[in-house]
């Protein structure tokens, strides 16, 4: 867990530029708007890293307000979404085409981040939010705005409402380990899911081979550390031809190996980082995502990120990072 912003920990004349520095950069850009002054204002911000393309924050905040505009929107990057948990307090949301959503304790919200909105939180509010980038997602924009205002038809609407909040509990266990990446995977493959299943039919349908290489994406990040993962055992799982796959990463101008060796090297830099991966060797760290020949990880290491994997580590000794506990 990384601990993002305690306003308690500060003077109340600190207060309210720091809350609206950290809501607007470690959430998403956007206006931030404050309710009180000095000591009126509270807010702490948790964050934990579930993989790739794939965060949960934890917020405790005294009334706000976020408005992000189209130039918010211009500068983001990666387009996301964010699905959030309401667990205490009262917030409203008003989106694109005029769409007003009341945010009660326990219901889920999901908000297209690449589009304007209007966010209106009073009073002590908590709330779990997970956001994804739209890549990991892997389902077109129109398909997140189709669903947003049905995720109360899914069959599948209460178990991801505890899924969250049970993620949160465990993930400070798991983040940046193998483990971790595929709690992240499994936590994305399920609100594509939810996300599929209150999408109407018809939008449904044409979405579903543009999702197929996220899907593929997804279940390699999910075995990065499986250093026999073949593309054909990975067609197989997906019940197309080596040879579609091929041709899905094409597409996205990669291939195959070239996907694999960027995903692996990024958890491997993760680790190396954290204090797990500090005492572990680095033939040890290269193992664990999939890298059989230390020497080999050394050289692609060293290649990607213009440093050995002992260098990168002295450099982040002693380091606050992403996925530590504070």
């Amino acid at each position: 867990m990384t601990l993002l912003l305690d306003t308690a920990s500060m003077s109340v004349q600190e207060r309210a530029e720091a809350a609206r520095h950290t809501m607007s950069s470690a959430l998403l850009p956007a206006r931030v708007e404050l309710a009180g002054h000095g000591a009126d204002v509270n807010v702490r911000i948790d964050g934990w890293q579930l993989g790739p393309g794939a965060r949960l924050v934890h917020v405790m905040a005294s009334g706000h307000r976020l408005t992000r505009l189209s130039r918010h929107v211009r500068i983001s990057a990666p387009e996301q979404i964010a699905l959030a948990v309401q667990l205490g307090g009262y917030s409203a949301t008003r989106s694109r085409a005029d769409q007003h959503t009341i945010n009660d304790p326990g219901e889920l919200q999901l908000v297209d981040l690449t589009s304007p909105f209007d966010h209106v939180a009073e009073g002590e509010g908590v709330a779990d939010a997970l956001y994804i980038d739209n890549e990991r997602l892997g389902l077109p924009v129109d398909v997140v705005r189709d669903a947003a205002p049905l995720l109360a038809r899914s069959p599948l609407y209460d178990l991801v409402r505890r899924h969250l909040q049970q993620v949160r509990a465990v993930a400070g266990q798991v983040e940046g380990s193998e483990a971790g990446a595929m709690l992240g995977a499994g936590t994305v493959e399920l609100v594509r899911a939810l996300i599929a299943s209150a999408a109407a039919e018809p939008t449904l349908r044409a979405a579903s081979t543009e999702s197929l290489y996220a899907r593929i994406t997804s279940f390699m990040s999910s075995y990065l550390g499986d250093a026999d993962l073949s593309p054909a055992r990975i067609a197989a799982e997906h019940n197309i031809s080596v040879r579609y796959l091929h041709l899905l990463f094409a597409q996205q101008g990669l291939t195959v190996r070239t996907w694999l060796v960027r995903e692996r090297l990024e958890g491997a830099r993760r680790t190396l980082a954290s204090r797990s991966g500090h005492r572990a060797s680095i033939a040890a760290v290269g193992r664990m995502w999939g890298f059989s020949d230390a020497g080999h990880f050394a050289r692609r290491f060293r290649a990607a990120y213009g440093m050995s994997p002992t260098q990168w580590r002295q450099l982040h000794r002693g380091a606050v990072v992403l996925g530590e506990a504070s």
